[in-house]
């Protein structure tokens, strides 16, 4: 099977409540909800990625680290670099902020295998300012309660004024996160370009 960049269009975005149409997101695999054992590719990938950080030291992270480079990897084939290159990549938050003993900065590690020998623009541009549960399908805050808990990191906004953000997760749900680091973002800049790049999107099958 080849693997390629697919985008969210007017067939893919029911799945995701919170997008609309002016919304510029993009995905690999595609993740179906409230899936049986036995998982396939996707799903290992994803729960592998989600493993908590408490679990380090066990047999079993061994297969987080390992899909991390795998993330890492699979980004790398179907992203042009030119155009990694030319955007500020941003990782989404994790639900907790260190130093809680589950903060996760996977998306950072991701990102750094993904731009491996590349001269990117990689910042935390935008921060979370207290813990979140995780939450899970339909359970999620909307985008305007999200942004009450985001705020611009200032002194990575000095740096330089972005051309265009990319906004990197592993999962694509309802968007609600997303949305609102993309209005945070414009806050700020409200003329530069957010899209939103994803391992996976979650979707419902069909019964």
């Amino acid at each position: 099977m080849v693997i390629r960049l697919q985008t969210i269009d007017e067939h893919t975005r029911p799945d995701h409540s919170y997008l609309d149409a002016d919304d510029e997101c993009y995905y690999v695999l595609e993740y179906a909800a409230r899936q049986k054992p036995p998982y396939d590719s996707t799903s290992d990938l994803i729960f592998n990625l989600k493993k908590p950080p408490d679990r380090k030291g066990k047999p079993e992270y061994f297969y987080k680290e390992r899909d991390i480079q795998r993330a890492g990897n699979l980004l790398r084939t179907v992203l042009n670099p030119e155009w990694l290159k030319s955007v500020t990549i941003v990782p989404m938050p994790c639900s907790k902020i260190a130093p809680h003993p589950l903060y996760d900065d996977r998306l950072v590690q991701v990102l750094a295998c993904m731009t491996r020998g590349l001269a990117c623009d990689i910042r935390e541009l935008v921060a979370q300012t207290e813990s979140l549960e995780s939450f899970h399908d339909d359970s999620r805050l909307p985008p305007e309660q999200l942004m009450d808990y985001y705020k611009l990191n200032e002194e990575l906004c000095g740096r330089c004024e972005p051309r265009a953000v990319a906004l990197f997760d592993d999962m694509l749900t309802t968007g609600s996160h997303f949305k609102a680091m993309k209005a945070t973002i414009r806050k700020r800049w409200p003329e530069v370009s957010v899209c939103g790049v994803f391992i996976a999107r979650r979707y419902f099958p069909k019964e």
